[in-house]
């Protein structure tokens, strides 16, 4: 079996946890991995992004009509070369054995949520040009239970300008189902925060009392 990133020969190493633990196989060899860069240190505590306590895009919504929407956030891994390569073959070249990728990742953070896990949607549009939601697949291959509350009923931001992005009023509407009061948002990649606010808003309005969230990535 090759790398799905570089197409070099993988090495597979027999191990305990792989017999008995059902684990899958590799699909991307360990310089590719190696390329992923994680995020440590101190961050922003509603994003995850590096740096300040609060981010220059955090404090933004802090000050025009956001404060307190989001309780805490996190990102996992910053936006490189190598990350950049891996979202466009899952995403756009459809390449949905991917997700398996970052699966340990996604249920490290949240095979214990007590929340309820909610990924961020597709418009019906973009569903049916991919396929497949990639925020879904992430959290199958996590092992991570997840409901859907929203639907996306507004234009999609992937053309427009980041003014433009952290213009836009309305992304969201609630589906039917009951919003418990405790919610985990969750997305593959965070750029302005736009996506986050306008889903955490719609459902805070229907009565969400706790909104974090979490990213795979953070632009």
């Amino acid at each position: 079996m090759n790398c799905c990133l570089c197409d070099q020969a993988l090495r597979f190493v027999p191990s305990w946890r792989g017999i008995f633990l059902y684990e899958p196989p590799e699909l991307v060899c360990q310089q590719c991995r190696n390329e992923f860069s994680k995020i440590t240190g101190p961050c922003c505590k509603l994003c995850g992004k590096e740096g300040a306590a609060i981010c220059h895009d955090c404090h933004y919504w802090e000050q025009h009509g956001c404060r307190g929407l989001i309780h805490s956030g996190k990102s996992l891994y910053r936006y490189n070369d190598a990350m950049k390569d891996w979202f466009h073959q899952y995403k756009f070249l459809k390449d949905v054995l991917l997700a398996q990728v970052f699966a340990k990742d996604l249920n490290d953070n949240l095979a214990n949520e007590r929340a309820l896990v909610v990924p961020i949607p597709l418009n019906e549009e973009k569903l049916r040009e991919r396929s497949f939601s990639q925020v879904d697949q992430l959290l199958l291959s996590a092992n991570i239970p997840y409901r859907h509350l929203l639907e996306k009923c507004g234009e999609t931001l992937g053309e427009k300008t980041r003014q433009e992005r952290m213009a836009t009023k309305q992304l969201f509407r609630l589906n039917g189902e009951a919003v418990p009061k405790q919610l985990v948002l969750v997305d593959d990649l965070y750029t302005t925060g736009t996506t986050m606010r306008q889903a955490a808003k719609t459902l805070q309005q229907a009565g969400a009392e706790s909104i974090r969230i979490l990213t795979l990535i953070r632009a």
